[in-house]
């Protein structure tokens, strides 16, 4: 994982999924957020389902810009943990609105972002980014090397 530096304000907000169960938590979002400046939100949507010519779908990306939410176009499916990681890394708050119908072992790959970017910035906030280093060394090698060894 990078070390960029994101404004992850704690008004940066990324919803995942605009279906029956995101469009109404971006609404009430989008009118929390009028009462502060500092509130973005942002959704996460499929290039498929920003360019469809679904009817229902073309409604629910105008109400969305209307709302003046960003759309970010991603797949929670293809997207790798690290490419999850580094796109929920942006964002102060992520929240989860997929549901099943994007798979069932979906809920657990979007855990598995989150507790590395939690861990990563636990880790950098203690100054203990030669450990991190390690850690990610040894989860890719499979080999810890010794704290001595001289390497960071």
């Amino acid at each position: 994982m990078s070390d960029t530096a994101y404004d992850t304000t704690p008004r940066s907000i990324l919803v995942l999924s605009a279906g029956e169960l995101g469009q109404p938590v971006l609404r009430n979002l989008a009118r929390r957020a009028r009462e502060t400046k500092e509130t973005t939100i942002s959704v996460l949507l499929r290039a498929s389902a920003v360019s469809s010519d679904d009817p229902d779908k073309q409604r629910a990306i105008a109400e969305i810009r209307e709302l003046g939410i960003e759309i970010v176009v991603g797949d929670l499916v293809k997207s790798s943990i690290d490419e999850l990681a580094s796109l929920f890394a942006r964002y102060h708050t992520v929240i989860g609105c997929a549901g099943y119908a994007a798979g069932i072992d979906t809920p657990m790959k979007l855990a598995k972002p989150v507790a590395a970017i939690s861990a990563s910035a636990s880790l950098r906030r203690s100054g203990m980014r030669r450990c991190a280093q390690r850690l990610a060394t040894a989860s890719s090698t499979g080999r810890i090397r010794p704290a001595n060894s001289g390497r960071t």
